[in-house]
């Protein structure tokens, strides 16, 4: 499953600010460049020397949004905000604001998200502008038809929790008590929320909100609509007021069932998962793994997890680790970087089924490929690789990873508020 919303929510430096120090000039270009995870690594060591306050402030505000530090978001922003609108300029400002936007919204603070949003909107449209393209009026409806609903809340018991999941050759599952039968919810990182089918809402009478919404899928997806759930058991872990997207519910011809997914804004409120593959056993520990010594390897972007990996030659790519796709592939994206030696390998077809449908996808089956992630060396056989259609690159990250990379270990740590994954 994939992100529930597409918009602008990039920040972009005009191309037309130049640092003179060579800190500001560092941070200035890994900043324009997205390059988050070194900006991390480096920040750190020369945030002292950077000259510019507005600069030092972006890179803090920007660091903060990736790297799952709300409440350091909030305070940097409203600083930025309030202190250097003009040296932004309009674009920036907006596009900062729909970050805080979203960032509230998943903290439950929808009516505070949806006045953010509506006052981008006013802004745009009193210099004239267009809103059409930009997913900034929808996200306004997005909020607005929940403003009055009470914020997500986990209740958990301060001790060590297991749950025992379960799997077919594709996923895996774990179940979930609501009105006091359980269900079997497919475990996604990839899903940004959570999802059920029609059959299920009307059984376990989820209320419905709203209009519907467009969410993004692997097919390209389409329009949902929301419900709200008061309360799911997880364990003995509660959720209450949980917003779900309702689907369709499955076709004789799709390859996976899908009448509920559990999705990130359940997982990452749990702070720490550690997966054991050897027995399937989702472990949430009241004491914290610490962060290893090779930092911080995860990022959250629009709430789903991506990882940073290095290649063979030490390059480092950026994956999405998803947990409701059942492999691993490349994107076009890598093979447009390895085009040449990529092209060698005979072409095939890929069938790529999610929200939306299938899609076929023109492939080329790479022989052996191995990245490291932290310290953990990985090697995929045969893993497809996606010829970009009509030359056109449309993926942002090199490739994605799945329940196959899981397998490939016993225990996996994944670490939502130091923002790392070890394998």
């Amino acid at each position: 499953m994939k992100r529930i919303l597409t918009i602008i929510s990039t920040l972009l430096l005009s191309s037309s600010l130049i640092f003179a120090q060579e800190a500001d000039m560092k941070v200035g270009e890994l900043l324009n460049t997205s390059n988050w995870f070194e900006l991390e690594r480096i920040y750190p060591a020369v945030a002292s020397d950077v000259q510019s306050p507005m600069l030092k402030l972006m890179a803090e505000v920007t660091l903060a949004s990736n790297f799952n530090r709300p409440d350091e978001l909030r305070g940097k922003l409203q600083k930025l905000l309030a202190n250097h609108q003009e040296e932004l300029g309009f674009e920036n400002v907006c596009n900062m604001m729909i970050m805080g936007a979203m960032t509230e919204g998943f903290e439950g603070n929808y009516a505070v998200a949806a006045d953010m949003v509506k006052a981008i909107a006013d802004a745009i449209k009193a210099t004239s502008g267009s809103l059409e393209g930009t997913g900034i009026e929808e996200l306004h409806v997005y909020y607005d038809d929940v403003r009055e609903l009470p914020a997500p809340i986990i209740e958990k018991p301060e001790t060590d929790i297991q749950i025992a999941l379960s799997e077919n050759s594709i996923l895996l599952y774990i179940p979930v008590e609501i009105n006091g039968k359980t269900y079997d919810f497919i475990f996604d990182t990839g899903a940004s929320l959570s999802l059920i089918s029609q059959k299920m809402a009307n059984e376990i009478g989820a209320k419905p909100i709203g209009e519907p919404v467009f969410v993004g899928g692997a097919a390209g997806g389409g329009d949902l609509r929301r419900a709200f759930i008061e309360r799911i058991n997880v364990g003995p872990v509660t959720f209450r007021n949980m917003l779900v997207l309702v689907g369709g519910n499955p076709g004789e011809n799709d390859p996976v069932k899908v009448d509920a997914v559990l999705g990130m804004d359940f997982i990452e409120r749990l702070g720490e998962i550690q997966i054991d593959m050897s027995d399937l056993t989702l472990t949430i520990p009241a004491q914290k793994t610490p962060l290893p010594d090779y930092g911080r390897n995860i990022i959250l972007e629009q709430n789903i997890p991506i990882i940073e990996v290095a290649d063979i030659d030490g390059n480092k790519l950026t994956f999405t680790f998803d947990t409701g796709n059942g492999g691993a592939d490349l994107t076009d994206l890598w093979f447009s970087k390895n085009a040449d030696t990529a092209s060698a390998h005979p072409t095939d077809t890929l069938n790529t089924w999610g929200h939306g449908g299938t899609v076929q996808h023109d492939i080329v089956k790479i022989p052996e490929y191995t990245m490291t992630i932290g310290e953990a060396s990985v090697t995929f056989n045969d893993i497809p690789a996606v010829i970009p259609s009509e030359g056109t690159v449309t993926s942002s990250h090199d490739g994605n990873l799945g329940i196959s990379l899981l397998r490939k270990f016993s225990k996996i740590t994944i670490n939502f508020e130091e923002m790392f994954v070890a394998f």
